[in-house]
């Protein structure tokens, strides 16, 4: 986003194609991990992104795609991403019912499941960008030089660094407990944590920091508390990812029909079961 922000004379000339550079780098970064996410879930017959986390990405890159972006290849970059998303869908849809055999009832509805969580992502997006795009200024510092729609004082930076924000959050934070919780590997890998880690250190974070550095009036958002919080969270999640999932992998077992387990047995409580009359 931002790719028609005409920045104040002080900021280099370099610095708004420089984010725009590394907002493209994450992008494609995020192209690579659905596409290798989407073919570790079809080998391991699993999944790899949490169903909040799907839910989330998918209604932001659908409100962003129709409402928000404008230059061409914010358009092109969610029209790639919205693609990509169909054999992540398809993959979930498929393959839930081996990953939540504990819980029948959302086993059996996980379409309706994620189609209502997919609808309510699309509403809070919705209204976010709409209250955000409803008058000039919206947001922190001066919006000058901050454009959309040929009407300047619209920061669709900040816009996305804090809807994005709770979607990285939301991935970070449920892939890593998803891994501990599944203990196998299955819809994962290092490549895939890789391309994922990458997307969010260059396309989210990398991309507004440089306009904090040279741009601060109108990007001080960069360093409020909210938004510290947001990318240490999600960089504590992306840095212990690899190393949990080293653990996992060396404990995971493989089934004949190449679905991956847990290796760890759940020892059995020694405390008797007592059945409660009403």
């Amino acid at each position: 986003m931002g790719l028609t922000d005409t920045p104040p004379p002080h900021v280099p000339s370099w610095v708004v194609p420089a984010s725009g550079a590394l907002l493209i780098t994450g992008a494609i970064s995020w192209d690579m991990c659905y596409v290798l996410m989407s073919i570790r879930s079809h080998r391991t017959k699993s999944y790899g992104m949490p169903l909040l986390a799907l839910a989330l990405n998918l209604s932001w890159e659908l409100i962003y795609a129709a409402r928000v972006a404008e230059h061409p290849l914010e358009r092109l970059g969610f029209l790639v991403w919205l693609l990509l998303d169909v054999p992540l869908v398809y993959t979930t849809l498929k393959n839930a019912k081996h990953e939540w055999r504990h819980s029948p009832l959302v086993a059996e509805n996980i379409g309706a499941v994620l189609t209502a969580m997919v609808a309510l992502g699309c509403a809070a997006n919705y209204a976010v960008a709409d209250w955000w795009l409803s008058a000039p200024g919206t947001g922190f510092g001066d919006k000058s030089g901050k454009w959309w729609a040929g009407r300047e004082g619209f920061d669709c930076t900040e816009l996305a660094f804090w809807t994005a924000g709770l979607a990285q959050l939301a991935l970070g934070t449920g892939c890593l407990a998803m891994l501990l919780v599944r203990g196998h590997s299955g819809g994962t890998s290092y490549a895939i944590w890789f391309c994922r880690a990458l997307g969010t250190l260059t396309g989210w974070i990398g991309s507004t920091s440089l306009l904090w550095w040279y741009w601060p009036e109108a990007h001080g958002f960069f360093v409020n508390p909210m938004g510290i919080f947001l990318m240490t969270t999600c960089l504590a999640c992306d840095t212990a990812y690899p190393f949990t999932l080293a653990v996992v992998r060396r404990s995971e077992r493989v089934l004949s029909d190449g679905r991956l387990v847990s290796g760890i047995s759940v020892k059995q409580s020694a405390a008797p079961i007592v059945k409660k009359r009403l």
